[in-house]
């Protein structure tokens, strides 16, 4: 593979300790005798896969060979274009090893060179994800969605007896890595978006276990436990985007660990009451729409509490002012409709003393709603109780009343005009008729 990249300028690199070396592991390097640079792919912390302008003419690519020591080459950190061809050229290499079996390199990289067992997890970890998160550049992007959906195949069919935790969750973060590089357009956006996967790995290792219904990224033996400890610590601030993920896909998770569905279900409403009492954070929402984009319109629906406890205080606190708003308009309105029944019930009494016809006091009943008028006349037979005329004329004016049995609306109408005047059509002379 040719080094198309000009010699590192190293004057201003931090210096690498050979201790730190791996495999896969890409370094700039400075001779100390005549102050040559090049480029050097490990094998492993030892033996170099390929060093770039080493020995012998300018240019020219020594392999597999022992590291010299330190009295002879300086180490030195690369750039992001160093590293790239590194990567290029490891897995060039790391392709060929077994070409017969037809197997993708990355599939192989993930098989051999990821951790699949606790002992290696810890240690090859930060390699094998700044690896994965360079696939985008180290392949085009015509070939993304093909290599995205001969993942997940892998990753469905890897699910059954011959499972394994950690090579899935590799599996897991190559496949959030190709969703984000296809969503994201601009390279400084899908750069942030990947390096912020790999930051909050810890959150989303276990969301997509949630959804394959397999454990990731943990030691537990049960999704049970695994429910119960989202509760706690740095994990409680994001229940609202964990508990679509459980909450969809118990079934499937039963199916696959020794949980009982009853003791899973219990928990998970734990679960869901821990998340109306505790501030969600949003900083991971951005990314879980890309990760996970069907169960997304659920962790954000309506239903699920509000993201923050200041939100939810803003949503208090803006029903207790529109509370605050509806009593004061509903006393106000309760003052006017007392000084308005004042005023009306003084104007019927009124008109009665003055002798207005029966039918008048009929027709102006009639325009109030029935609870007004069954009140105005209620108040009237106790004024006018010694008016025997009026008396006489009592039961056909509850009658006319019950018969009209106007509706609410109207006489909130007739309130509205500001006169009760406007009640009355006729004359307000005149003798008591029968």
């Amino acid at each position: 593979m040719k080094y198309d990249l000009p010699y590192p300028d190293v004057s201003q690199r931090k210096r690498v300790p050979q201790w730190h070396l791996h495999r896969g592991c890409v370094v700039a390097f400075r001779m100390v005798g005549d102050g040559r640079t090049g480029i050097i792919v490990m094998e492993d912390s030892q033996m170099m896969m390929v060093a770039v302008n080493m020995y012998k003419d300018e240019g020219y690519q020594w392999v597999m060979d022992s590291l010299p020591g330190e009295q002879e080459v300086e180490l030195y950190e690369v750039n992001e274009a160093e590293r790239l061809w590194g990567y290029k050229y490891f897995l060039s290499e790391f392709g060929y090893e077994i070409p017969s079996r037809g197997v993708h390199p990355l599939f192989d990289f993930v098989d051999h060179e990821c951790p699949n067992e606790r002992q290696r997890y810890t240690d090859k970890e930060e390699f094998c994800q700044d690896f994965l998160l360079h696939v985008p550049k180290l392949f085009a992007p015509t070939e993304w969605a093909g290599i995205k959906q001969a993942v997940w195949v892998r990753i469905c069919q890897s699910l059954g007896l011959q499972y394994n935790r950690y090579r899935t969750e590799y599996y897991c973060f190559l496949i959030g890595v190709l969703m984000i590089a296809e969503r994201e357009k601009t390279e400084y956006t899908r750069n942030r978006l990947l390096r912020k996967m790999q930051w909050n790995w810890r959150h989303l290792s276990w969301m997509y276990g949630m959804v394959l219904g397999r454990l990731i990224g943990t030691e537990y033996k049960n999704f049970t436990a695994l429910v119960r400890q989202t509760g706690q610590g740095s994990r409680k601030a994001y229940l609202h985007l964990y508990l679509p993920l459980v909450e969809n896909n118990i079934d499937k998770i039963c199916h696959y660990n020794p949980d009982k569905p009853q003791k899973l279900r219990d928990a998970i409403s734990i679960m869901r009451r821990q998340e109306a009492l505790e501030e969600q954070k949003t900083d991971l929402d951005e990314l879980y729409k890309i990760l996970f984009p069907n169960h997304f319109v659920l962790a954000m629906s309506a239903e699920r509490p509000a993201a923050t406890i200041a939100e939810l205080k803003q949503e208090m606190e803006e029903k207790e002012m529109k509370i605050v708003e509806l009593e004061s308009a509903l006393e106000t309105s309760i003052k006017k409709f007392n000084v308005r029944y004042e005023e009306l019930l003084h104007n019927f009494e009124a008109l009665a003393l003055e002798s207005v016809s029966f039918d008048e006091i009929e027709k102006g009943l009639c325009n109030l709603s029935r609870g007004m008028a069954e009140a105005v006349l209620g108040q009237l037979s106790i004024t006018l109780s010694g008016n025997n005329k009026f008396m006489v004329q009592l039961p056909r004016l509850h009658q006319a009343i019950k018969d009209n049995d106007k509706s609410s609306t109207e006489i909130h109408n007739h309130f509205e005009a500001g006169s009760t005047a406007q009640v009355f059509n006729g004359p307000t002379t005149g003798e008591f008729k029968k």
